[in-house]
């Protein structure tokens, strides 16, 4: 059986099929994109695609205003933003900006939502040599008021330089933010804080303040831990209830400060005993009553100097 000869278009049919195929679908392509943008431009002019509602989560719940989460991203009630104008990555930047938020992350629940997860740091001592500033576990410095609420952190003073000015002690500590403390003055302070918070001595300790600016002196004389320490004890005469406040100034040497604190507690039993016997007399008209200061030096082995200082009522 004999092949049929295979069937040739004319050049000028086949260019012509070919051109109108390029319009039909460029015609097509060309009518969707119009449409696709007039959408979306319909869409960023429509209100209902504004960001109007912000939900918040986090360990804590509602650990910082939402009114401060909405001005670090940058949105609010008087600028609404549009959903297909915001960049998420750049809202969890500006709330990463914040030295009070250690983690962020920012989802858009359409069509107006935006859900913001974060961390706050949690402050552990106030940071002396500045007003207002505190720092966490890590070593980051963030401002305290108005953000928590009052709490009963010690003091921790370092000596430190002007903020985010380096010292001229390079073994100091710089004060910036997003930048956590380190070397030795402040690893000290978190090893005296670890030991006077620990569990099974946290209830012997009332610790005001810790000053490490002299734990390494040139100088043997001035080379020193100083830390405020107050004890409470409630007694009852006249049918009235007195609370005495005793403080007490510790001084420890820098290297043996840990069996020091020890030695202090098994002291510090005897000094209860001994302040349990003040009683007021009829000028103490108040239910608070501050005794006396006691300086207590304990950086010579197996020896303990106390010093009474004046009446601080």
């Amino acid at each position: 059986m004999k092949k049929k000869p295979p069937v040739y278009l004319p050049l000028t049919h086949a260019l012509a099929w070919i051109v109108g195929s390029t319009l039909l679908f460029s015609g097509s392509s060309h009518l969707a994109l119009k449409h696709y943008f007039k959408n979306q431009r319909q869409k960023a002019q429509d209100p209902q695609f504004a960001i109007r509602t912000l939900i918040q989560t986090g360990p804590q719940k509602e650990a910082l205003k939402t009114d401060y989460l909405a001005e670090l991203i940058g949105i609010s009630a008087d600028r609404p933003v549009h959903v297909l104008g915001f960049n998420l990555d750049r809202a969890k930047e500006h709330l990463l900006q914040s030295p009070l938020i250690s983690a962020a992350d920012v989802k858009l629940i359409k069509p107006s939502t935006l859900y913001v997860d974060y961390t706050i740091r949690q402050p552990i001592a106030w940071l002396e040599d500045y007003t207002n500033v505190v720092f966490d576990k890590e070593g980051y410095l963030f401002p305290f008021t108005p953000f928590f609420t009052p709490k009963n952190l010690p003091a921790v003073y370092f000596g430190m330089s002007a903020f985010g000015e380096k010292p001229s002690d390079l073994d100091r500590e710089t004060a910036e933010w997003h930048k956590p403390m380190r070397g030795k003055y402040y690893s000290l302070a978190c090893d005296i804080l670890a030991i006077v918070t620990d569990p099974k001595v946290v209830d012997l300790f009332s610790i005001q303040r810790i000053d490490v600016s002299n734990a390494f002196a040139e100088s043997y004389g001035t080379r020193e831990i100083v830390i405020l320490a107050e004890d409470y004890i409630t007694k009852s005469t006249q049918g009235k209830d007195l609370q005495l406040c005793i403080p007490r100034i510790l001084r420890l040497s820098t290297k043996n400060y840990a069996q020091e604190l020890g030695n202090y507690l098994k002291l510090r039993e005897q000094l209860l005993e001994e302040e349990g016997k003040f009683t007021p007399t009829h000028e103490n008209h108040s239910s608070l009553i501050r005794l006396k200061e006691k300086i207590i030096d304990l950086r010579l082995q197996k020896l303990a100097f106390i010093e009474e200082r004046r009446n601080l009522l």
